[in-house]
Parts: structure tokens; sequence; C-alpha cells
């Protein structure tokens, strides 16, 4: 039996109404291909429910205020990528503090958690306020490690116009004065 197709406007102006029956349809039309998605870049089952969680919160706590020019199933696979990406700064970030302090004793790995999700939720509103271009050019550098020239190149853009992007979300960040 072939799934149901669905208009792209149709799932989007459903989940910016708030219908809970569309967004039940949008987790059931993409979960296991984001599902994937997330494992393929985590290499960890656990870590990939919970990005996926993560994702789905955040689609339904900020639909009113979503901006979706772009087919769903992409939005949510780049949302899903910039998620997987920040865990696995996170990861890489604690093995680094914890190599560096061997001597201090574990953290309480709930307490990371939850203070990640809550960072992961602010700067998800952080970003809202920018454009997707600005957002995407960031993601690129901060959680990529793509340099300037190779985002530029990637994006067909001139490097100029990165760190103008760049600049823009660092200001949304309060951060300007720390690069």
């Amino acid at each position: 039996m072939e799934p149901l197709e669905y208009d792209n406007d149709y799932l989007v102006t459903g989940l910016k109404e708030g219908d809970p029956v569309i967004f039940k349809i949008i987790y059931k039309l993409y979960w296991e291909r984001l599902y994937h998605v997330a494992y393929y870049y985590l290499k960890d089952e656990k870590d990939a429910e919970d990005v996926l969680q993560d994702v789905f919160i955040s689609l339904w706590s900020r639909r009113s205020h979503l901006d979706i020019r772009a087919a769903l199933e992409n939005y949510l696979v780049r949302s899903v990528k910039y998620t997987s990406f920040f865990y696995l700064k996170i990861k890489m970030r604690n093995k680094t503090m914890m190599g560096t302090l061997p001597d201090v004793a574990p953290s309480n790995q709930t307490e990371e958690y939850i203070s990640y999700r809550g960072l992961l939720e602010q700067l998800n509103a952080i970003f809202e306020t920018t454009s997707h271009k600005t957002r995407d050019i960031f993601y690129l550098n901060r959680f990529n490690g793509l340099t300037y020239s190779e985002i530029a190149s990637r994006l067909e853009i001139s490097v100029k116009t990165v760190e103008y992007h760049i600049s823009v979300a660092l200001k949304v960040l309060g951060l300007h004065r720390l690069v």
C-alpha cells in the first residue's frame, strides 16, 4: 500500500495553526528519515532519538513563528543536521574538558543534559530572529568547522558575504566583542 501524499503548504499551514493532527502526520511522515540522518552523524541510537525529540519539540513550540519557504522535509533534515552537530560539539567539548581535568569527579549528567537542552532552546529562539542564510552560514562555520572560503565556495557566495553573516550571527548572540 502506497503512503498518502500530503501537500507541503497544507502541512506547514496546519502546523502554524497548531493542529495536533497535522503535527502527528508530520511526525509519522518524517521521523524515520530524520532518525537515520541523526544516526548517520551521531552513530548512537540514544543521541539520535534525543535529537529527534529536540527537533520536534522545537518545531511544535515555535510553530506559529516558523518561516518555512522550502519543502518541510528539507527544513526538518537541516534542523536535524544542525542539532546533531550541536550534540557532537557538546560531546567533543565534554571529552576535552574531562581529558584536561582527570582529577575532577564526574559531573551530574542529568544536570548537564537539562542545561544542554535549555541552551539548545535558547539558541533556537535566538536564531529565530535571523535569516535562514545567516543561521546556515553560522552553523557551517561553528559546528561543521568550515572556513569562510569553504562556506563561500559551497554556497556560491563571496567570502565578504560569509563574513557579513557571521558578524550578524555573533551580534545576535552578543559575542561580537569576544571574537
